[in-house]
């Protein structure tokens, strides 16, 4: 969203998965010159929360009118800055009603929900604190439903907590996977299996055709206060094989699946991810999945990344053209990759060839 801070241009986004109702980036408020205050050093936040500090009222002009509201401020590391300024969250929105479209990437405000959502499935959103992610109950055959959260600001699809992952990786053994490598504030950075679902359920609610990994940690710790299970988070990729309107004002949701065909899907064709052992080490250490183009190619776990092609990667902190956070996914299946990395105290190179390892060739190209 194209919006004003003080009468200067920023950009938004929409993430139904953020608790805060309007959040900037610590890079965009000194580009704005605005008055932070920091936390306390002492100060202590709930599990899979994140300190956070403050501005005071600003004006910020969302295109309808001008409202005075404070900013959260989130430290981002450097290189992992991403390409908008801040967030409006759910609760800045919670009590309207939305229709949410994310297969082509926007959302608008209804007076009332239309009566064709009558058909569809019906689920209660769930308040977990004050400011609050979007969470539905998603209502099962027989019993309780299911929590599952809708986080419109992750680019990835289905996340289950770790027991229906692991349930999932068992029934579907012959299925392939990648790695995807991200950085969320809390616990910081994440490298995931990610894999393709023909079909998945969640209570009454069934996706087709969408990516599939584990939620991190704070995903999971977000909503353990539920007196119901939390199964999932819907990303951006899942929240596109489905049609929503938001009610906030009743405290329902209705979804409705998508039966048309997957859009493309951007997926990392190496089968390998290089990130620091934690934001203060140095090496981008490789992690493998057996059997991809990257263990075809002779790397292994725990080799150090040192170039890609010619640009030297040694230096990714100083650089912003170094992207840590799967810099291979938005490259074809046949794309060649020459790496240059070290094992112990040897240096080698080595051709990768990108290829496809999802079964659904719909997501062979990105967006």
């Amino acid at each position: 969203m194209d919006a004003k801070i003080n009468g200067q241009p920023v950009r938004l986004a929409f993430d139904t998965g953020s608790g805060t109702p309007f959040l900037l980036t610590s890079t965009a408020a000194q580009k704005l010159n605005l008055k932070v205050t920091t936390p306390p050093p002492d100060a202590r936040v709930g599990p899979g929360q994140t300190l956070v500090g403050w501005t005071d009222l600003q004006k910020l002009d969302l295109g309808s009118g001008i409202v005075e509201t404070c900013f959260a401020i989130l430290n981002v590391p450097t290189n992992l800055t991403p390409n908008f300024d801040g967030v409006m969250g759910w609760p800045a929105v919670s009590n309207n009603v939305i229709s949410l479209d994310c297969a082509n990437q926007s959302f608008g405000f209804l007076t009332n929900a239309p009566g064709e959502v009558s058909g569809w499935i019906k689920c209660r959103i769930r308040l977990n604190q004050p400011n609050s992610d979007l969470t539905l109950e998603v209502p099962g055959e027989n019993g309780p439903g299911e929590i599952i959260s809708l986080d419109s600001g992750t680019a990835y699809g289905v996340k289950l907590n770790r027991k229906r992952w692991r349930q999932w990786k068992a029934a579907h053994a012959y299925q392939r996977m990648t790695l995807i490598a991200y950085y969320t504030p809390n616990p910081g950075l994440v490298v995931s299996e990610e894999s393709w679902a023909d079909k998945i359920s969640l209570g009454l609610l069934t996706l087709t055709d969408v990516p599939v990994t584990e939620a991190n940690s704070s995903d999971v710790e977000l909503h353990r206060s539920s007196t119901a299970q939390y199964e999932a988070t819907l990303g951006f990729a899942a929240l596109k094989r489905l049609d929503a309107v938001i009610d906030g004002i009743h405290g329902v949701a209705y979804l409705r699946p998508k039966n048309s065909p997957p859009l493309p899907y951007e997926y990392n064709r190496l089968g390998a991810v290089f990130v620091p052992k934690n934001l203060q080490s140095h090496d981008l250490l490789a992690h493998v999945i057996k059997d991809s183009p990257a263990f075809e190619a002779g790397i292994r776990n725990g080799d150090v990344l040192l170039k890609i092609g010619e640009r030297d990667v040694t230096n990714w902190r100083d650089d912003p053209n170094v992207k840590i956070d799967s810099p291979f996914c938005d490259q074809p299946s046949g794309t060649k990759i020459e790496l240059t990395l070290k094992r112990g105290g040897k240096i080698f190179r080595t051709i990768v060839t990108l290829k496809d390892i999802f079964p659904s060739d719909s997501a062979a190209r990105p967006n």
